[in-house]
């Protein structure tokens, strides 16, 4: 991976607590992304037209996946064993 998605994040967010762009800004693909797209569509190489590019997307929007913890242990951890152990011979 070429940057660190989570440094991505810390720079994109003091860009928004500076004011320098807000979080609807980041909402929309930039002029560049677009015009690329556009350039891919009617290239001159077939192939390429079909090419796609990674879809577009916000980091900040996205939710982060939180781990749940249980407080107690789940009553499906105590179940009893069905089947009998193997015998062992030496």
């Amino acid at each position: 991976m070429l940057f660190d998605p989570a440094t991505v994040r810390t720079l994109l967010q003091r860009g928004i607590d500076n004011g320098w762009w807000t979080l609807e800004h980041l909402d929309h693909p930039s002029d560049g992304y677009c015009r690329l797209q556009a350039e891919l569509s009617r290239h001159c190489i077939p192939e390429l037209r079909q090419m796609s590019l990674k879809p577009y997307r916000n980091l900040l929007r996205e939710q982060q996946i939180v781990e749940r913890v249980e407080a107690a242990p789940s009553p499906r951890d105590f179940s009893p064993i069905t089947e009998t152990p193997a015998e062992f011979d030496f």
